[in-house]
This record gives structure tokens, sequence and C-alpha cells, in this order.
């Protein structure tokens, strides 16, 4: 029962709606008497009743507006009772009288009211809102406003007959522009709009008749009047009127639709000029010109705003790829013939972003590159043109440089950059680019290969250490051409069995010399270039994400392989395998527990080998590997020594085994040195619960160092070189049925 009383307050505009058109309907076709006119009068004195209800219980925001279009109606309400209370009784009121004064004053406050609701809607909505209305003012004044002038008349009485329409319509193109404004998506304010046109048109037949004599009370212009206020008190009724004030936008948008509406309003009036001839004709040029005008206006926006986009990136403002190509064809073209000046790329790279964006967030990320990409701006040269390629990639295109000027304003960038950023959460952040330098002084030059040439210049300013520039030769081409042929030849490998596979690295006891585990190292058989080493596939794999693919195939041909060894043993033989810190991420785990059981091998059988360099995060090594470490798998700091972590951060880690670097293996036995070191890694493994392998043992003297140390394990060249997986078989006892 509660439901039914919201229910039909909800549908209140509807019942208003249905009861005020059937009454004003009744009021035409009834016979006009002292009677009927004051339904008239009932009809247009309900609206602000009507419409200050809806305001009171809907309760809009923006509230200001409809109350002065409330005061508008009111106004006009009570001139309807002052007229009628001369017409009732037979009386033909004065012109202009009180009556007429109340009709203008509510035609101001309705257009008051109207303009404050449409202020939002923003200036392409009152340009397009006066193209629609150019040729309806156009004809009003050849149909209106000039005939009134004609037939003379009092400055005061000329000046009501033709304030009324001139009124109507400026609130018409107020609503106009508000209709437009919210793509006149809401009922109420489509009810809005239908109701001042009416009345707009109705004003201006009641002008037009007026001056011809053949006005009749009571027809379709009293129904026009009718109409207006009953569709404004149901658009103040509507739910919807609380979406009436548009929200402004920084978008210039002009859809087809709403270009289509534009061009032919703006056709209306030099079409209508070819058949009708009026003798002022003047006003039908005016507007004819000043509409085609409004739409000229109106297209600046949207293509300026439509190049902008198809040459600038949109978070930015910088120029994008696009734009970039093509101001460095001009500046090719553009070099003077006798080479004092050259043309420069700064190809720029933002080193660490990644850990912004996974740290804070991709908004903060943004705002650090709409920083970056202002600091840019200021350190370049006038006519200088900075791109932002995408992500954390920008140019910079250095017309008429030398190269003096292009390293000048790498080092003026740096020091730009050197400054600290704050992001989002308070922190600072100091940024670094690594840049490429490439300069031609060849006009025939072609851009595509220059800025790969500025590319591949900076990737080498990366693998060399970051935040330093590296100025691109032809044996950077050349290697960039070879990189790029032995990544396609690596990636054709990976889907051909049998081109990598795996040989073995005995690792031994140091007191008894038994077989203790094996290290798995990859191998590729290339068809042109033989066995190739790790160091001569794995980088590649590295910087092209092929790598966890990599690491995939040679677990499972070591897991295969060990699973050989215990059929033929009867014992689990350890497998290591080198782990990429590349391939770090939430799916390791997954990865690595699924291979395992498909293989049916023990957790425990199996080591991972991390460089210690790439455990340097400790966030991201617990996420990847905290699951295996739990499920039983080792986990080994391999080259420890080399890298920048501290014993602190190993202790944090919770690593099993510590691998000793061969550099601090080699010659210990006659560097005290080099022992002493190996002593202090040897002894913190101990103290942290670790076993300790040494790596590169190639002789005796070391191999007994490392024993009086107290080192458990060891390999290297003195005790086993690599071997296939039958050498493993033929280091181990063969089980006995």
């Amino acid at each position: 029962m509660t439901d039914r009383p919201s229910g039909l307050m909800r549908h209140l505009w509807w019942v208003y709606l249905v009861v005020a058109s059937v009454a004003a309907v009744a009021y035409v076709i009834a016979p006009l008497t002292p009677a009927t006119r004051w339904v008239y009068v009932l009809v247009n004195c309900t609206a602000p009743l009507a419409c200050w209800y809806g305001l009171v219980r809907n309760a809009p925001q923006k509230r200001a507006g409809w109350q002065v279009i409330v005061a508008g109606l009111a106004l006009s309400g009570i001139g309807d009772v002052i007229f009628a209370s001369y017409t009732a009784r037979g009386l033909e009121p004065p012109f202009p009288s009180v009556a007429d004064a109340l009709y203008l004053l509510g035609h101001l406050s309705i257009a008051a009211g109207t303009a404050m609701l449409a202020v939002r809607a923003g200036r392409t909505a009152f340009i397009d809102s006066a193209v629609i209305l150019a040729p309806l003012a156009s004809i009003a004044w050849i149909l209106v406003v000039q005939p009134t002038v004609t037939v003379g008349g009092s400055p005061l009485a000329q000046f009501v007959a033709v304030s009324a329409p001139a009124g109507t319509l400026f609130v018409v193109f107020c609503a106009l522009a508000l209709a437009l404004g919210v793509e006149l998506r809401t009922p109420g304010v489509r009810a809005l709009l239908i109701g001042l046109i009416a009345w707009f048109v109705s004003d201006a037949l009641y002008t037009h008749q007026g001056l011809s004599g053949t006005y009749v009370e009571g027809g379709a212009i009293d129904l026009g009047w009718m109409a207006m206020p009953v569709l404004i008190a149901t658009a103040g009724l509507h739910p919807s009127m609380v979406a009436t004030t548009p929200r402004r936008s920084m978008l210039v948008m002009l859809t087809v639709q709403r270009a289509l509406t534009l061009f032919a309003a703006s056709l209306i009036l030099p079409t209508l000029h070819l058949f009708w001839n009026p003798e002022f004709d003047l006003a039908l040029i005016v507007g004819s010109s000043v509409s085609m005008a409004l739409v000229a206006v109106r297209l600046i926006a949207p293509i300026h705003e439509l190049a902008q986009r198809a040459g600038h990136d949109a978070l930015t403002g910088l120029v994008n790829r696009s734009l970039l190509m093509d101001r460095l064809a001009l500046a090719l073209s553009s070099l003077p013939a006798d080479g004092r000046t050259r043309v420069g790329l700064l190809f720029c790279d933002l080193d660490h972003f990644k850990t912004v964006n996974d740290s804070l967030g991709h908004d903060a990320g943004d705002q650090l590159l709409v920083a970056i990409a202002e600091r840019l701006r200021t350190s370049v040269r006038p006519g200088d043109v900075v791109c932002r390629l995408g992500g954390d990639e920008f140019v910079v295109l250095m017309p008429a440089v030398t190269d003096d000027e292009a390293e000048t304003v790498a080092d003026r960038m740096a020091q730009n950059l050197g400054r600290p950023l704050h992001l989002a959460d308070g922190s600072e952040f100091f940024a670094s680019l690594s840049v490429g330098l490439r300069t031609t002084g060849d006009e025939a030059a072609d851009p595509d290969e220059l800025l790969q040439d500025a590319d591949t210049a900076m990737y080498q300013a990366k693998a060399t250490g970051r935040g330093r520039m590296v100025r691109f030769d032809l044996e950077s081409r050349a290697e960039a051409a070879r990189r790029l042929r032995r990544d396609a030849d690596f990636r054709r490998a990976l889907g051909h069995p049998g081109e990598l596979f795996c040989v073995y690295q005995p690792v031994f006891r140091v007191d008894d010399g038994s077989l203790s585990s094996v290290e798995a190292l990859a191998r590729w058989q290339h068809p042109a270039d033989g066995v190739l080493p790790p160091a001569a596939f794995v980088p590649v794999a590295e910087a092209t994400g092929t790598v966890a693919q990599l690491f995939a195939v040679v677990l499972e041909q070591s897991l295969h392989e060990q699973r050989t060894w215990y059929n033929r043993t009867g014992r689990w033989i350890p497998v290591a395998v080198n782990l990429s810190p590349r391939q770090l991420d939430s799916t390791t785990a997954e990865t690595v527990l699924a291979i395992l059981g498909r293989a049916g091998t023990p957790a425990t059988a199996l080591t991972l080998e991390l460089t210690e360099t790439g455990q340097a995060t400790p966030e991201t090594v617990e996420a990847a590997l905290g699951p295996l470490r739990r499920a039983g798998v080792q986990l080994a700091v391999d080259d420890f020594g080399t890298g920048y972590s501290s014993m602190a951060r190993v202790a944090d880690h919770g690593w099993d085994i510590v691998k000793i670097d061969h550099t601090f293996v080699n010659g210990i036995a006659a560097d005290p040195a080099r022992r002493a070191l190996a002593n202090a890694m040897i002894g913190m493994a101990h103290a942290l619960g670790m076993e300790s392998v040494a790596e590169g043992v190639d002789n005796e003297a070391d191999l007994a160092a490392l024993r009086e140390l107290g080192c458990e394990f060891a390999q290297g060249y003195l005790l086993a070189h690599p071997v296939d997986a039958t050498g493993i078989l033929e280091l181990l006892p063969v089980a006995v049925p």
C-alpha cells in the first residue's frame, strides 16, 4: 500500500499534462463565452503552482533558474487574469496595458531563468542554437517586425508589439542551447523546448494577425499560448528536471547528426530566397550570412581539436610519432648544402618507470609522465620537437643542430630530470634517462631508419648501465641486425625440439669427492653457427621476453633426464636449473609446480638458482618464489659476491645454498685476500644455516683450501666438465635389482 502514493506522485507530471491538455483543447473547441474565457486563465495560472511543486519535490541542485521561470509563469498568469477581466465584461483592453507589462516581465523572467539553466551548456551549444534559429529570426523579422514598423503607431506600442515575439525568440534560443547542451536526452528538456517554441510561434502569429486585424480570440494562437505554461510545468514536474543543467565538457564534439543539422539550417534561407522574394529581403540576406558565418566559427574548434588529436599525445600534449616523422622528413629536406648543421634525434627511455606503475598505480605513472614531458620541453632549444612515442619513450628532434649542441641538449635534459619529482604519495622520484643519439647530414636519409638507429643506441645505453647517453655508429646498426636475426632464430628454435638441449655440470662433495648434484646448462644447436653457449642467446631471450619459454624447456628436459637417472640408480640426483630474474612474476611458482607434477619429481630434488643481482628486490622474489620454497624446492644464490646484495638481504630471503662465484675461488690458495673473502662467505652461509658451493674450481691447491675452509661442495673443470645425461649415469653406481 505504501508504494501506491509514491508511484502516483512519480507520474504526477503525466496526470497534469493530460488534465491540462484536455482543458486547453476544450477551451478551443467550446463556444467562447465569458465563462469559458476563465478556463484559459485557469490553465495558465495552475502552471506556476505545478512547476513550483515539482521544484520542491524533485529538489534539483541548480534550482535558481527554475525559480525565476516559476516567477515568470506567475507574472504571465497574473497578466492573463487582468486581460480576462476586460474581455469577460466585453471590454477592449487598452494597448499597451498593465497586462502587457506583466507579459513582458514574464517574458524577461522566463528568458532569464532559461538562460541560467543553459549557462553551462558551453559556447558551442549557443552557437549551434544561433545557427538553427537564424532562419526563424529572419522570417520573424519579415513577417512581424517589418510590418509593425511600417504600420506605425506610438513608439511604446511598437516596442510592446515587437518585444513579445523578440523576447520569446530569445527564450527559445536559450532553451535550444540548453537542449543541445544535454543532447535532448531528458524528457523535461524536450517538454520545456517544445513549450517555448509554441509560445514563440503564438506570439509571432498574434503580432502578425493583430496588425492585419485577423486575430480571433479562442483559436489556435490561444492554444499555443496555453501549451507554453502547460509544457513548462510538465517539465518542472518530471523527475528528469534535475538533469536539465548541462555538464561542462573539455571536448569540443561535433557529431555527424549535429553537423548535418547545422548545414541544413544554414541552407534554409538561401533556399527560401530562391522561391520567395519579399519586398524587404535584407533580413534573408543578413540571416543567411550570419548563419553561414556561425557554421564556419563552429567548425574551427572541432577541426583544431581533430588536428591536435591526430598529431599529439593525449596525455602529455607532446607531438606523436606521426607528426614527428613528418617534422623529421621536413628537417631532412631543409639541411644546408654546406653541411654546417645536421639533424639530430635523441631517443629517450625513462629508467625504472615500471617500478612507479607497479608500486603506486597507473595514475601516479601518468602524473610522472606529464611532469617529465614538461621538463623535456624546458630542456630543448626553440624549434626542437619533443615527442612521446608511447609508454615511457620520448624522442627529441633537433633540426639544424651541431654534434656539440646535441650533446648539450642531452646534458641539459639529464640535469633537469635530476631534480626530484614529487609523486602522488608524497615521495620523491629521481628520474634518469637512457638516451640514444643519432645525427645525420644526409638529406636523403630514411626517417624510419634514423629513428631505429637512435632506438638502437638507446638500448646500448641501457645495456651499459642506464642513465647515460650513447651515440649511434654503424657497428651499432650491425649489432642490432644481428640481435634481430638471433631473436628470430631463437624463436624458431623454441618450436623445433632438439635444437635446445641440456648438458650437466656435476657438483661434488669436497670432503669425499662423491657426486652430490648437477647443474643443468642450456645449449643451442644452431643450424649455421653450431653449438652455442648460454651467453650467446640468454641475453637475447631476456631482452625479447622469451626467457620464460627457455626456462620451461630446460626444466622439462632436465627433470625428464633426472627421472631416467632415478630409474637406473634408484636415487634422486638433485638438479639445479638457472632462473632468470627477468621472468620472476606471479606465474613462476605455478609453472614450476606444474612441470614438477608432470615429471613426478619430488620438489626437494629441484634447486632453482637465481643470480645475486636478480634477487635484489625482496618483494618480487618472495611473491614469485615463496610458494616454491614452502613446497620444498631448494633456492640458491648464484654468483654470490658479484652483485649488490648485502648479507642481511640474503638472510632475509632464507636461501638454502650460496654459490660462491669463481672470481673469489680462483687463486685462494695463493692469495690471502681472496682466501679471507671466501672464508667470510662460507662462514656467513654456515651461520645462516645454508650450504656453500664453490664455482670454477680449476686446481688442486684451491680445492684443498676450500676443504680447509669448510666449503661443502664444489664444481669446476678440475672435477668434471659439463656432460650429457649419459655422462652423468657413468658417474653413478647402477642400482642392484
